[in-house]
């Protein structure tokens, strides 16, 4: 247990903190800009024409979806991801990642990066990461994780679909 809690403090910690920051603050962007843009729809046209009202109304929704979020789990120790790191490493069963790059016209833009967690019951957890710090905490995670799986490949899929449990190390702990 030790040696968890020493790796838990490690400085790519921190890389993840600023991966679960950064959709935090996101969501809770994208969920204010739905939410005025809909509301402020709705009210232009509520008098003239109905049917862009309701339209904006329909841009309001997952707006305040966004923020419903957001306000469940303003903080990022109330992560799922954050949580299940600290308190239930061994839920998690296979990590991989996957690096996207944005070349319109051949020119390189930007290249970015997801790393994709499966947890023991079946859930997935994302997060965005740029392509230097998305190897770091890959790395790191393959050393806190050491049961987990990690790359991608179909017959990991498969297996996962099927049973979680058989990916990986995974044992109970009893």
């Amino acid at each position: 247990m030790h040696d968890h809690h020493k790796l838990l403090t490690h400085p790519a910690m921190q890389t993840i903190r600023e991966a679960i920051q950064r959709d935090l603050w996101l969501k809770l962007a994208v969920g204010l800009v739905l939410l005025v843009a809909g509301l402020s729809m709705a009210t232009y046209f509520y008098h003239k024409y109905n049917l862009l009202a309701m339209l904006g109304l329909g841009v309001a929704l997952p707006g305040v979806w966004c923020l419903r979020e957001y306000l469940r789990r303003p903080k990022v120790e109330d992560d799922l991801l954050w949580q299940t790191l600290h308190r239930f490493p061994r839920q998690i069963v296979w990590v991989f990642t996957q690096e996207e790059e944005l070349m319109p016209f051949g020119l390189m833009l930007t290249k970015r990066g997801s790393l994709y967690i499966m947890l023991l019951d079946g859930t997935e957890l994302t997060l965005a990461f740029p392509t230097k710090k998305l190897h770091l905490a890959s790395h790191f995670l393959h050393r806190l994780l050491p049961h987990a799986a990690f790359g991608f490949s179909q017959e990991l899929k498969q297996q996962f679909e099927r049973d979680p449990s058989l990916v990986g190390n995974w044992k109970s702990e009893n």
